[in-house]
Formats: structure tokens, C-alpha cells, sequence
């Protein structure tokens, strides 16, 4: 295994727009029609000067408030740039990014505000892959934004995009999902599983998708609905009633996820929530084999560096964020990935991520080893992580992180700069300090195969980080 190359994808500027999961806001205040046609416009001539012919682009959005009227101005806005448009409708990320793939779309645009609250949105470009716009292409689109004024770009009458509706999306979908596990397996086993799509658009094909596997399903907070009936982040304090449902319901799995469902969380036959680094760990078991790459970010678990060393797969780390996950698994040819918010990838099949499809792979593992969730993740080693966050001036963020970082007691351990300061210690703890890509904080996080160790380490983070505060502080 191989921890010490690593290599940043970050290197973003202090006020990018495009952050981890596109441009985020409230809506019709910060993310509004116009800003979402103007973004369109000049994604259209990025597609314009990169494609030959007449390019065609996808358009999507979520269940939110306002998401439709968003994405039909993005759809006006690559129009307007010349751009065919392919108009997905109410879809969630999975759907979208494989339509968009296999349909051979140079790029699209998704609006959705994921697990954010109802009133916020999000406008997000994705390459021609599926997968998240990397920050290169991300900050192009931005200069091209702030510089609009003096476009000089003019697209004649009789060259302008032409808006389709995509009426079969789902059914491309499902049709593709079946043969990428083993179906005629899951069929003959016949789980029962219970899912919680969070009233986003999965609630239009979860039951039609698992059913073709051969489930038996049952559904909460499945009507689509702008406000979903939890909170979107599928996090444990945020899914009780699912827990309690799948033991009713005797089920054999849990799926929940965030609104755009490409977060997922699990819950094992007793209704227990596995968190979702247990979660990548178990995957990591079954996709990677002697010479595979994984990459994940740098705030996973030290499970996950166990898990490779012993499959004989190399770890490669990255900043945070599907952008920098997306490019590290293309740079690298990483044979899998995942991110601790619950992100799941199988790049031998697709580089972005899809609950559903997670929850599919889940069940496929399952019926492979003959075992429960419970039992599989029982056989992960078992860590305690710790997040703090203290509030900081954004002048003093990055000097903060590195005072921080000389302020530290104790055992030297292995020391990584990306994305932060992170301390590796030779029984896989860790501690981090980073700054927020997005609010004045920093956030102090550890990792511990023993709790009591996982604190003491945040507290000695969090005292490293005040002592730093108290020097450079005017």
C-alpha cells in the first residue's frame, strides 16, 4: 500500500463559485433564473468550442422549490449558445448522469440542491462522462461568467439549440442498472428491502428498480414533494423512522437517501444504522483486488487504509468534494472510490455516484458472501471519528491551519498537507484541521479504533488551534 503520493486537486481560489457540488444558494435570491441562464450561456460556449457539428446537452433538476423554473432557464441559456438541449425533467443524479452518458451529451446541467434544506438550490455542470465538471473546467466556466459582459459570441437565429423533452429516462435507466449486477442471482435470493428516497424524484423509479432485482419493497417519504418528510442529509439522527421500519417490516436492508439520491445511508436487518465509512470499507473488500488504486478523501476513516493494505491495494488520497474525487479516480484509473458523506463509486462501471445503484452492489455483496449487513460490517475494523468545528475570521483561515499544525504535542506520526494538515499515526488514528471551503470555520476532525483515543485527540486539535488563534489574532 502506498499513502505517501499525494497528490491536490484542490487548489481553488478563496471565492470560487463552483464548490464541492456546484454553485449552492437560497433560491430565487442567490440562485436564481438569471443566474442559472447566464451559467447555461456560457457552458454552451465552452461545449461550443470543444465539440464539432450541432453538441447536444442535458438539462435535470430535483423535487425543490423552483428547481423546474431553474433548469428550463438553463436549458433557454444553451439554447441561446447553440446547443441542442435534451430535457430530462424531474430526475434524480443517477438518472441524469447515465442518460447523459449514454446518450453521448457533451455536458449538462443538474439542478438540485442535494441535502441541503428546501429553500436553497444548487446549479451543477457535468462533463460528458456523468460525472462532476473538474475545478478546471469549473473555473473556465466562472471566468467566462464574471467576463460576459464583453462576449463577443453571437449565435444567429437559425443556429439556435433546439429543447427537446426526454420522455423515457427512467426506462434507460433501469434497463442499464439490471445488467450491471447480477440480477438472475438477486432475483432467485428475493431480499426485501425498505427505501426512503426523501419525497426526491428516486421516488419515481426505487420501487420499479429494486422490484426488477426480484425485492420485495416497501417505501416511505416516497411522494414527490418539494419539502421531504426528514431532513434531505441521510445521516443517522435523521432516519429513525426508517430504522423502526425496516424492523417491522422484517426487511432485510435499509436504503435511505439525500433528495438528488446520490448520497446513501444503510440500515442493517436490526435496525441499525452502519456508518458510511464502515460502508466504503465493505465495498473497498469487494471491488479491490492486488494492484487496484482507491481513492477517497482525506477525512476517511483509518479503516480504510487497513482494508487495502490487505486486499494488496494501493490508497491514494484527495481533497474533498465529488470535483476532486472525480478527477483523482481518472488521473489515477482508480478501480474504486467513496466518500464518508455516504458517495459510492465504481468506475469499472461509472465515475459518479447513485444510491440506488449502491444499495443494488449492497445487496449483490450480500448474496455473493452469503452474509448480513450486520455480519459484514462486523468485520470491518471498527473506528471513532470526532468532528469539532471553531468559528475563525476568514482572513486568519489558512494561517490558523498551519499555526495549528506547529502547535501540536505529542507523537510526531506521518504528516500529510492536503486540503489541510493531517496527522497519520501508526495505528491508522488521525487527526485533521481544515479550513472550510464555504463558512469562516475550521473544522477539527479524529479517527481512533478507540473512542476514548479519538477524543483526546480532537481536544488536543482543538487546544493546538486556540493557542494558534491566541498569537495570531489582532
Amino acid at each position: 500500500m502506498n499513502v505517501e503520493r499525494l497528490v491536490d486537486w484542490t487548489r481553488h481560489m478563496p471565492k470560487r463559485m463552483f464548490g464541492t457540488a456546484g454553485i449552492r444558494g437560497i433560491t430565487n435570491r442567490e440562485i436564481t433564473p438569471e443566474l442559472a441562464l447566464k451559467i447555461a450561456l456560457v457552458s454552451g460556449d465552452w461545449i461550443s468550442e470543444r465539440y464539432r457539428g450541432r453538441p447536444s446537452a442535458a438539462v435535470g433538476h430535483d423535487t425543490r422549490y423552483g428547481s423546474e423554473l431553474l433548469a428550463r432557464s438553463a436549458a433557454a441559456g444553451l439554447a441561446s449558445a447553440g446547443v441542442d438541449v435534451q430535457f430530462y425533467g424531474c430526475v434524480p443524479t443517477g438518472v441524469f448522469a447515465l442518460n447523459l452518458e449514454r446518450t453521448h451529451q457533451a455536458g449538462g446541467i443538474l439542478i438540485t440542491g442535494s441535502h441541503l434544506p428546501p429553500d436553497r438550490n444548487g446549479v451543477i455542470f457535468l462533463i460528458a462522462d456523468g460525472s462532476y465538471a473538474p475545478y478546471s473546467v469549473s473555473d473556465d466556466l466562472e471566468r467566462r461568467y464574471r467576463e460576459l459582459a464583453s462576449r463577443e459570441r453571437l449565435v444567429r437565429p437559425e443556429d439556435l439549440g433546439r429543447i427537446e423533452e426526454a420522455f423515457h429516462p427512467y426506462e434507460l435507466y433501469v434497463s442499464e442498472m439490471v445488467k450491471s449486477v447480477d440480477t438472475p442471482a438477486l432475483r432467485r435470493r428475493g431480499f426485501r428491502i425498505l427505501v426512503d428516497p426523501a419525497n426526491g424524484p428516486a421516488s419515481y423509479v426505487a420501487k420499479e428498480f429494486f422490484q426488477w432485482l426480484g425485492c420485495a419493497v416497501e417505501l416511505i417519504h416516497y411522494d414527490p414533494s418539494p419539502v421531504p418528510g426528514r431532513p434531505s442529509e441521510p445521516r443517522a439522527p435523521n432516519v429513525g423512522e426508517a430504522c423502526a421500519a425496516v424492523v417491522r417490516h422484517g426487511c432485510d436492508l435499509g436504503l435511505c437517501t439525500d433528495v438528488d439520491a446520490d448520497r446513501a445511508l444503510f440500515i442493517d436487518h436490526e435496525g441499525r444504522p452502519i456508518s458510511e465509512d464502515t460502508l466504503g470499507a465493505i465495498f473497498a473488500m469487494a471491488e479491490l483486488g492486488p494492484g487496484d488504486t482507491c481513492v477517497t478523501p482525506i477525512t476517511s476513516s483509518g479503516a480504510i487504509e487497513i482494508v487495502c493494505a490487505q486486499r494488496g491495494a494501493r490508497l491514494e488520497y484527495c481533497g474533498v468534494g465529488q470535483p476532486n474525487t472525480a478527477q483523482a479516480i481518472r488521473d489515477l484509473g482508480a478501480a474504486y472510490a467513496y466518500e464518508e458523506s455516504g458517495k459510492y463509486y465504481f468506475p469499472r462501471q461509472r465515475v459518479w455516484t447513485d444510491g440506488l445503484f449502491a444499495g443494488a452492489k449492497l445487496l449483490e455483496i450480500m448474496w455473493r458472501r452469503e452474509l448480513s449487513l450486520a455480519e459484514l460490517a462486523a468485520g470491518v475494523p471498527r473506528f471513532h471519528q470526532i468532528k469539532k468545528t471553531v468559528r475563525v475570521p476568514e482572513p486568519l483561515l489558512e494561517t490558523a491551519v498551519s499555526e495549528a499544525a506547529h502547535a501540536l504535542a505529542g507523537d510526531r506520526g506521518r504528516d500529510v498537507r492536503l486540503d489541510g494538515f493531517k496527522r497519520i499515526y501508526a495505528d491508522h488514528a488521525w487527526l485533521m484541521i481544515r479550513a472550510s471551503a464555504t463558512e469562516p470555520l475550521i473544522r477539527v476532525y479524529s479517527d481512533a479504533p478507540d473512542l476514548d483515543r479519538a477524543e483526546a485527540l480532537a481536544r488536543e486539535g482543538e487546544r493546538a488551534l486556540l493557542e494558534a488563534l491566541r498569537r495570531i489574532a489582532p
